[in-house]
């Protein structure tokens, strides 16, 4: 039975994303929050540990291996199954990243997709889809992602206007929410960060979902104590621990990993 409702379905066939405001309780948000606090303390902390540090992006990479709170998201109960069944039951992690964005500060990834596999048809086929968990307010110049709805059905060699500034780029949509929401696209959908025209930081969550058939982005493998977590079929399938040609979470009802 299908966990998305028409409207949903047909959105994202046109748009190629979907937006949830206000999807976590304040409970939520308020627990995530400190759970992202404490990794990007200790990887602060600690510049031998993987990510990117630079004036207009921080990134820290592997959010899930900092904690448990963070690896619990990766099944959120509304927005797993709705990226399960766009991408298929042999779904996989990918990579995941906590970005901070610094106020004032140019954009750090102008427009672009993410799929870049030769010799398939990415207008037609759907490889990867992304979550974003915003965990700050991203309001008008806050450096939210920009989308151009329906690109992710362009053709090969199509190509976008060229724009110095991305936040000049026509027809695109913003995702400015509240802290609290989320959203998903299909990754070949052209994309940017705009910059962050405002005073404060911009703090959200990345969950990159792919198939058992794909490899991690370089540096994003799971560690083996994060494998030594993996006590149920839907977490030994993100972190990629099953059959990659015959991974399937098709009889699976129980979405926890814990």
């Amino acid at each position: 039975m299908s966990v998305m409702t028409g409207e949903q379905r047909l959105f994202f066939e046109t748009n190629g994303y979907l937006v949830f405001p206000n999807l976590l309780s304040p409970k939520e948000l308020a627990t995530i929050r400190v759970a992202a606090d404490s990794a990007e303390i200790l990887w602060r902390a600690d510049t031998s540990r993987l990510g990117v540090r630079k004036p207009n992006l921080q990134q820290v990479q592997a959010p899930i291996e900092y904690d448990d709170n963070l690896l619990k998201l990766m099944t959120h109960p509304i927005l797993f199954p709705i990226v399960r069944e766009l991408l298929g039951e042999d779904i996989q992690m990918i990579d995941n990243d906590y970005f901070i964005s610094p106020p004032n500060t140019s954009s750090h990834a102008l427009w672009h997709h993410d799929v870049g596999m030769p010799s398939v048809y990415h207008p037609r086929s759907t490889l990867m889809i992304k979550i974003f968990f915003l965990l700050s307010d991203v309001p008008p110049g806050g450096g939210g992602t920009a989308v151009v709805p329906g690109s992710h059905r362009f053709p090969m060699d199509f190509c976008l206007p060229k724009v110095e500034n991305p936040d000049e780029m026509p027809s695109h949509v913003r995702m400015e929410y509240p802290a609290g929401s989320a959203y998903l696209f299909h990754c070949r959908i052209y994309h940017a960060a705009l910059n962050n025209t405002t005073d404060a930081t911009r703090r959200v969550l990345i969950f990159n979902y792919g198939h058992s058939w794909m490899k991690f982005w370089q540096g994003y493998e799971p560690s083996e104590a994060l494998k030594a977590k993996a006590k149920t079929r839907v977490m030994q399938q993100l972190l990629g621990m099953t059959d990659p040609y015959g991974a399937s979470l098709a009889d699976v009802t129980d979405w926890s990993v814990e």
